[in-house]
C-alpha cells in the first residue's frame, strides 16, 4: 500500500504537469489514509487541495407545477417545506440610514433600505446578544411590523456558571413569547472553537443548552433553538451536540477570505464556500435544517488592502448557487454584512465582507439571491404595520430544482437548466450543446441557467462542458432527454 506521503509528492508532480485530475485523485488517495490514521486535521487540508485541482458539473431541470424531491417528510418549528430564508447581519451598515435604538442601547439598521439596495426583502435579521442583557424586545417587534424575523446570537460570555434556570432566563422566555413571532435563538454558538468563553467542556455545555431549551419550551414556544457551529475544527463537533430533542436548527459559520489569519502564507482565493457546508449538512441535515449563520465574502484584506471585489461576488454566487442543488435543506442563509476592517476589535480587524459598500458585491449579492427560491417571509413573522390595510396574498412557492438524470423526460417546449460547476480555473466557461449545437455560453459564476427549446419527440442529447481560461476541457458530462410527444 502506497503511503501517504507517497500520493503527496505524486499529487505535486501531476500539479506541476497539469495533470489536475489526477492531482485531485492523488491528494484524495492521501486524504482517505490519514483519516484512517486518526490524523482528521491532516485529511481536511489534504481534501482541500483535492477540491482545489478538481474539476465537476452537474446539471439541474426547472420543473415549474411539480412537488420538490427534497422536501422533509416532517418539517421543524419555522422550516419552509421548501426554499430559502434570506437573512443578514446589517447593524454596523451605515448606508442603510437612521439607526433604531433598542432597550439594551444597541443600534439596529433598517432591513427596509437594504432591500431598497440589494432589490429583494430580508426574511430574518440577526443581532449579537451578551447573555445577562434583556431581550430586545423592542427592536423584536419593530422587525415585526416590517415582516422581518430576528435572529438572536445570544452569547454568555462571561462563561456557562451563568447560565441557570432563574429569574434572568425566564423573563427573556416570557419577553420573546410577548413577542408573538418567530425568534431563531442562537444560543453559544461557536462552542467547537478554542476563541469562546464557552467551549472546552461539551458535558458542562450541553447541560447549559438544556436549561436553556426547557425554559424556552415551556414559557416560548414561539422560539426555534439554533445550535451552531463554526465549520473548523471538526473532530469536536458531534461532542457538543446536545441532541434531537433539544436542537430545532443545526447552523454552521464560515467565510471566505483572501487570507486565513491574515497570514499572507495561507491563502484561500482558491476556496469554494459550498465546501464549507459539507461536514455539517453531511452529520445533521437528515434530522435538522440547516442555517447558514454567518456567510461573508471579504472584497478586501488587512494583508494586502487589495480590491477584490469580483472575487467576493463569486464567492457569494458559488455558495447561493450550490443550496438548491447540493444543499437543499439549508433553510436559512444569513449574509454577513460588515466591514470588520472598521467596526471589529484589532484581533478581528482583518477583512471587509460589506456587501453595500462595493457596487461590484452588491450587484453579485442582488443577482444570487434574485430567484424565487430564495424566500422572503416566514409565516407568523409580521403584521401589517396599518391594522385596516388588506393582507397581501402569499407568493407561489418556488419552482422546483431537481437533477437531471440520465433518460430525464420532458414536455416539448421550453425547460430551464442549470448547473453547479467546480474548477481548477478560477473563472471557468461553461458550454451547453443540445444534439451537438451549441445554446448557451457563459464564464460569469453563479448557477449557469439557460432554456432549452425542446422541439419533436423522442431522445434528445445535451452536453455541458467547462472550459479553463486556455479552452481545454476541465469537465464534461451528457445527459439523454427523452420528450414525451404532446
Amino acid at each position: 500500500m502506497q503511503s501517504a506521503f507517497v500520493w503527496r509528492r505524486r499529487a505535486e508532480q501531476y500539479v506541476k504537469q497539469g495533470r489536475y485530475a489526477e492531482a485531485a485523485d492523488a491528494y484524495r488517495r492521501e486524504a482517505a489514509i490519514r483519516r484512517r490514521e486518526g490524523d482528521l486535521n491532516g485529511a481536511k487540508v489534504e481534501e482541500g487541495k483535492a477540491d482545489r485541482w478538481s474539476s465537476e458539473i452537474r446539471l439541474f431541470a426547472h420543473l415549474p407545477g411539480s412537488s420538490p424531491t427534497a422536501a422533509p417528510a416532517r418539517l421543524a418549528k419555522w422550516e419552509p417545506p421548501y426554499g430559502c430564508y434570506l437573512g443578514a447581519f446589517l447593524d454596523r451598515d451605515e448606508r442603510l440610514g437612521e439607526r433604531f435604538l433598542d432597550e439594551n442601547w444597541q443600534a439596529h439598521r433598517d432591513p427596509a433600505a437594504f432591500a431598497r439596495l440589494t432589490g429583494k426583502k430580508l426574511a430574518s435579521v440577526f443581532c449579537y446578544l451578551s447573555y445577562g442583557r434583556p431581550f430586545p424586545l423592542r427592536w423584536v417587534r419593530w422587525l415585526k411590523a416590517r415582516g422581518v424575523a430576528p435572529h438572536i446570537a445570544w452569547e454568555p460570555n462571561a462563561g456557562l456558571e451563568m447560565v441557570r434556570d432563574d429569574d434572568y432566563l425566564r423573563r427573556f422566555a416570557d419577553d420573546a413569547a410577548r413577542a408573538d413571532c418567530p425568534v431563531f435563538l442562537r444560543f453559544a454558538s461557536e462552542m467547537n472553537g478554542d476563541w469562546t468563553r464557552y467551549g472546552g467542556n461539551p458535558l458542562r455545555y450541553k447541560q447549559a443548552w438544556g436549561t436553556v431549551h426547557r425554559v424556552m419550551a415551556v414559557r416560548a414556544p414561539n422560539v426555534a433553538m439554533v445550535w451552531c457551529v463554526n465549520h473548523i475544527p471538526e473532530p469536536p463537533i458531534p461532542l457538543y451536540y446536545p441532541g434531537d430533542n433539544y436542537v430545532d436548527w443545526v447552523g454552521v459559520n464560515f467565510y471566505s477570505v483572501p487570507f486565513h489569519d491574515n497570514n499572507a502564507a495561507r491563502p484561500g482565493l482558491h476556496e469554494n464556500p459550498a465546501d464549507m457546508l459539507r461536514t455539517v449538512y453531511r452529520l445533521y441535515a437528515a434530522k435538522k435544517p440547516i442555517m447558514v449563520c454567518e456567510f461573508g465574502a471579504s472584497h478586501r484584506s488587512a494583508v494586502d488592502h487589495r480590491d477584490r471585489s469580483a472575487w467576493a461576488a463569486e464567492k457569494i454566487a458559488q455558495l447561493y448557487a450550490s443550496l438548491p442543488r447540493l444543499y437543499p435543506r439549508v433553510k436559512l442563509v444569513d449574509i454577513f454584512n460588515n466591514d470588520n476592517l472598521q467596526y471589529a476589535g484589532p484581533r478581528r480587524a482583518l477583512n471587509n465582507y460589506s456587501v453595500t459598500d462595493s457596487p461590484v458585491v452588491r450587484d453579485g449579492y442582488a443577482a444570487a439571491v434574485a430567484g424565487d427560491y430564495f424566500l422572503t417571509d416566514i409565516a407568523g413573522a409580521g403584521q401589517a404595520a396599518d391594522a385596516a390595510a388588506v393582507p397581501l396574498p402569499p407568493l407561489p412557492p418556488p419552482v422546483p430544482i431537481v437533477p437531471l438524470g440520465d433518460n430525464f423526460r420532458a414536455a416539448q417546449g421550453m425547460l430551464r437548466v442549470s448547473a453547479w460547476v467546480r474548477s481548477y480555473s478560477p473563472r471557468p466557461t461553461v458550454r451547453y450543446l443540445l444534439d451537438g449545437r451549441e445554446v448557451f455560453r457563459s464564464s460569469a459564476p453563479g448557477a449557469f441557467e439557460a432554456d432549452l427549446h425542446l422541439r419533436g419527440s423522442g431522445p434528445h442529447r445535451l452536453t455541458a462542458v467547462v472550459e479553463d481560461d486556455r479552452g481545454r476541457v476541465a469537465a464534461k458530462t451528457q445527459k439523454r432527454i427523452i420528450v414525451r410527444q404532446l
